[in-house]
């Protein structure tokens, strides 16, 4: 985890170079990050990328009238990321079942955050995603479905012990997770 401050410009980073053209315009549209943060690594296509915990853009000044879909759905992987957790689970809504190769460290990064009901939309959606695009996110990133699992189970040990595990959205998807990536390919 790295901390220091963030600009726009390092959110470049958070996507492979394969739309790094598309990330740049989508990027245009974000108003200045005013806060620093850590980020996590995650390999994305063979590649290294570097996604914020969080961002703290002002939403009310992001406008993506004329960015394209695919630059829209750029911005909407950001503001997952949001320090708001009702623009977090706005953004995952529009994300979660995509196509798009580098969307999963975004969604696999929230099951092992603390704010439930954005936990029970990936649950909800599991039916929906692309079992062939996780599986093999998983696979490439053992460590981070690893520390997944771990914060999953603490979140669920501090908040949410009065509801059993089997019930607890997070194991539902963690499970899902852990079925995707032991699966023969």
């Amino acid at each position: 985890m790295s901390l220091r401050l963030q600009n726009n410009s390092d959110l470049e980073h958070a996507f492979p170079s394969n739309v790094r053209n598309d990330v740049l315009v989508a990027l245009s549209a974000l108003p200045d990050n005013p806060h620093g943060v850590g980020s996590f690594t995650t390999q994305v296509n063979g590649e290294t990328v570097s996604i914020p915990y969080r961002v703290y853009h002002n939403t009310a000044l992001i406008h993506v009238d004329k960015l394209s879909s695919l630059q829209i759905h750029l911005v909407d992987c950001i503001l997952t990321r949001h320090n708001d957790g009702i623009v977090r689970e706005k953004h995952l809504v529009r994300v979660v079942t995509s196509d798009n190769a580098w969307v999963p460290p975004f969604v696999v990064q929230l099951v092992g955050e603390y704010v439930v009901e954005i936990i029970q939309v990936i649950a909800a959606n599991l039916s929906n995603l692309n079992v062939s695009l996780y599986a093999g996110f998983l696979r490439a990133n053992p460590d981070f479905l690893a520390l997944t699992e771990q914060r999953v189970t603490s979140y669920w040990d501090c908040y949410h012990r009065s509801t059993s595990r089997s019930e607890y959205a997070g194991f539902q998807v963690l499970d899902f997770f852990k079925r995707l990536a032991a699966a023969k390919e």
